[in-house]
């Protein structure tokens, strides 16, 4: 357990059990259970009433041991946590963890960074302001492999050496930009 990943809001001791339930109880209570890592002595029971679920309710919320898709690091989903999911946010019942919290943040950083990259590249013309977000979100998303076209991102470049050369991110973008050529010249 001490190579989990932890979090931030949920990480500690597990509560105090409330409910006195067996682990058969527990992996009966609801289908995803059945063959998961799980800590019945987690156990919190769930308000029903709250939640959004399209055939079977979950009764039970109890802490998961998984593995995250991403960097395949085991984290644990807690009960408090799945409470917080589909109690007070109004997940699905079905809808399930599978990052953990570090790359959850990552995966929304990335999608930060591209709705605003989106936005900008949609308009006609860019403040200063504006431009150093641009070169910033072109950076990390090139950076994420989001964006993979390098005369597009020389193009911007370009438009920011015009407007904001003297921007940090500016000559950032265009070493990253160099860099990025001598490779895909070197694999040519």
């Amino acid at each position: 357990m001490d190579k989990l990943v932890p979090h931030p809001r949920f990480r500690g001791l597990p509560p105090r059990p409330q409910l006195q339930l067996t682990e058969q109880e527990v992996r009966q209570s609801y289908w995803r259970y059945g063959n998961a890592h799980i800590f019945p002595q987690t156990a919190l029971r769930a308000d029903l009433s709250v939640q959004r679920y399209a055939v079977f309710p979950r009764p039970y919320y109890v802490d998961m041991l998984k593995t995250c898709v991403d960097c395949a690091r085991a984290f644990i989903f807690y009960a408090r946590e799945q409470r917080y999911w589909y109690e007070t946010l109004g997940f699905y019942i079905d809808v399930d963890c599978v990052r953990c919290v570090e790359c959850r943040h990552k995966q929304h950083a990335a999608k930060r960074h591209m709705d605003r990259y989106a936005e900008l590249q949609a308009r006609d013309a860019l403040s200063r302001k504006e431009m150093m977000y641009f070169v910033d979100d072109c950076i990390f998303l090139f950076q994420q492999g989001k964006l993979k076209n390098l005369s597009h991102l020389g193009r911007i470049k370009k438009a920011a050496l015009r407007q904001i050369p003297e921007y940090d991110g500016t000559q950032a973008l265009q070493r990253l930009l160099q860099s990025a050529r001598t490779i895909a010249n070197l694999t040519s």
